[in-house]
């Protein structure tokens, strides 16, 4: 079942966590955002609420973010500079340098691809476009140039700087952003071996290297923000799709990000085009579904994520299980390997009789059954008493004594043991022994 993943602000924190920490099975902290001890003082109480939940800080990295403290009016048709220097006068500053343009592009946006701007020029790192829109532009909020490449040694020096300042933390997975291949992973599972990598690909870099950042990763964020603003809205579909089949193909963990249940902020309800994204990632069977704004600048967060869970547990595959897997079964799929059974009555034999196995040896204190055994090929069986305890000593002896006719054939075999056998109830286990164990 599809999982909610939700993200703590200002309006979820403090005694509203938990609340949201019976409703999202792992949860995130934006550390571009709020201070250093505004975040531990939440993650500690997050720790101390629930010490097992799993907590997710998406750290700052080399994405250009305006500094602007205070809201600034833009108005269509405006020219507009962005740079990261201060000599430029009536520059918009910028957190990080522009990342290196490498082809011709018409156009640049902000929030996400939300504001767009024809491109002008770009010189001395400094950005000028025509704004298609008026809006006011809020603080911190991220550049994005199409068709980027960002400068992984800056990178990799932000979060190793960043990592530092918030080592004592009690956080379990980082969430890196514009993950560009490998290296930067690999170099920082070094330096902290217990925590878990969670890349975000939201370049075209990104995407073309998206086979080894998956490889090495822990789990995967598809931020389809981003990654839309970066790669052209037209790919996106095409590219999401791309990275979870390979995700999947890997067996990584995947978390989809950005607008799941924007509609909510405004709305009780969500809308039908909401309601149709989060249908076809969870019929994709994504693990996550994120919640960003929603959970943690909206008034509305309450309902969004009680709206969200409900919807996610009305969706989860209701198919169960027709059949126990029987010991039969279990001796049928395996029947061209070495099988070694331990059962003190035998009451198995009559479901299994009808199976050509390659090698069964059986363990038992059914003296008929041990020799009934014997008149079958490629069958043998062990006389043993059963005790009433010591039940893995009692194994252990028995394969070792016996090991030369068990192992007779490969290094290993099909260990099965049918404990409390009786009729219509026995409790199977199935192990994979070696023979240098014993």
């Amino acid at each position: 079942m599809t999982k909610t993943l939700a993200t703590i602000g200002p309006v979820s924190e403090g005694s509203n966590l938990r609340y949201i920490l019976k409703r999202s099975e792992l949860i995130r902290l934006n550390m571009s955002h709020n201070t250093i001890n505004w975040h531990n003082r939440n993650i500690n109480l997050i720790k101390k609420i629930e010490p097992s939940k799993l907590v997710l800080v998406d750290i700052p990295g080399i994405k250009p973010r305006t500094l602007n403290n205070d809201p600034i009016e833009i108005k269509k048709g405006e020219i507009i500079k962005f740079g990261n220097n201060n000599q430029i006068k009536d520059v918009i500053q910028l957190s990080n340098h522009i990342p290196k343009i490498i082809n011709k592009i018409k156009h640049f946006s902000l929030s996400d691809g939300t504001y767009q701007f024809k491109f002008i020029s770009f010189k001395n790192n400094v950005l000028i476009g025509k704004s298609l829109h008026s809006f006011i532009l809020g603080p911190k909020k991220g550049l994005n140039v199409p068709l980027s490449i960002y400068d992984d040694s800056l990178q990799e020096k932000k979060y190793l700087s960043f990592l530092k300042k918030i080592d004592k933390l009690k956080f379990d997975c980082i969430g890196l952003s514009f993950i560009q291949n490998a290296k930067i992973i690999n170099i920082l599972k070094k330096k902290y071996p217990k925590k878990l990598f969670i890349s975000k690909i939201e370049n075209y870099l990104g995407f073309k290297n998206r086979k080894e950042i998956i490889q090495h990763s822990d789990a995967i964020m598809v931020d389809r923000g981003d990654l839309a603003a970066e790669v052209g809205i037209s790919k996106l579909s095409e590219y999401v799709d791309k990275i979870i089949e390979d995700a999947k193909k890997c067996s990584k963990p995947i978390i989809i990000a950005t607008e799941n249940l924007n509609s909510l902020i405004l709305e009780n309800s969500p809308s039908k085009s909401d309601v149709t994204n989060i249908d076809y990632y969870v019929s994709k069977k994504v693990d996550y579904l994120m919640l960003s704004d929603e959970t943690a600048t909206s008034k509305n967060w309450k309902n969004t994520i009680k709206w969200l869970n409900e919807y996610l547990k009305s969706k989860k595959n209701k198919v169960r299980a027709s059949k126990v897997l029987s010991i039969e079964s279990i001796i049928k799929s395996l029947k061209n390997q070495t099988i070694v059974i331990f059962s003190k009555k035998g009451y198995f034999y009559e479901k299994i009789a009808s199976v050509e196995m390659k090698n069964l040896i059986v363990f038992t204190e059914n003296e008929k059954l041990r020799k009934k055994l014997q008149l079958h090929k490629n069958s043998s069986s062990i006389f043993t008493k059963f005790p009433k305890k010591y039940l893995y000593k009692f194994l252990y002896s028995n394969i070792k004594k016996n090991k030369e006719i068990i192992f007779k054939n490969n290094k290993f075999a099909y260990l099965i043991n049918v404990i409390f056998p009786r009729k219509k109830s026995r409790a199977n286990s199935v192990s994979i022994i070696e023979k240098n164990d014993f």
